[in-house]
């Protein structure tokens, strides 16, 4: 929740305001209204694992994020099936694990802090009938090389690049408590 939640969107239109208390947790490139121009956003979020026993084996981490209303999709502009034979591999969001330390009230498009492309989660463009996606980001949490990189949280944006509407998915600050975003740990003790 908003008390103990720590997420911020951030963008590069207003590259030195501060979202900290944005409803949404969102990786998107769409038209400004007024402007007649493209915004890109990208979200932080960070979960606090002090509650896991130190002990701890970590088997499995799942990210739930839910929304309310879908970004407009538009089956006609994009095909996934038809990106490999343009050259491009593929297209949609990414979870990237943050390197540096950032606070929810600060942190701005100019401000913000180093990711690591290293484990990072892609997440596709998806059509579903329920208003939830699951993503497991274990790789995110339990890294499999010898030097591990410090886990301040992790970045949503679009990958590869912002040529899409993206995905906007209720933050910790929305106001139906249910919708806001959860981390589940499956772990084992010794």
């Amino acid at each position: 929740g908003p008390e103990k939640g720590k997420d911020a969107m951030i963008s590069n239109l207003e590259p030195d305001k501060n979202f900290g208390g944005h409803k949404y947790f969102e990786a998107t490139f769409l038209s400004e209204p007024i402007l007649t121009v493209m915004r890109s956003n990208r979200s932080l979020i960070f979960f606090n694992l002090d509650t896991v026993p130190k002990s701890a084996m970590i088997r499995k981490v799942v990210l739930k994020l839910t929304y309310d209303i879908p970004i407009p999709f538009d089956n006609t502009i994009f095909k996934p099936e038809i990106y490999p034979s343009a050259g491009i591999a593929w297209y949609g969001g990414v979870l990237q694990q943050v390197v540096e330390p950032w606070e929810e009230s600060v942190v701005t498009w100019n401000k913000q802090p180093k990711t690591t492309e290293a484990n990072q989660v892609f997440v596709p463009p998806f059509i579903r009938n329920v208003n939830f996606i699951e993503i497991d980001v274990t790789k995110l949490f339990v890294n499999s090389s010898a030097s591990a990189l410090p886990n301040h949280g992790m970045m949503f944006r679009l990958w590869p690049t912002d040529n899409f509407p993206g995905f906007r998915f209720a933050s910790s600050d929305f106001p139906e408590p249910a919708w806001r975003p959860k981390l589940n740990i499956y772990y084992s003790l010794n």
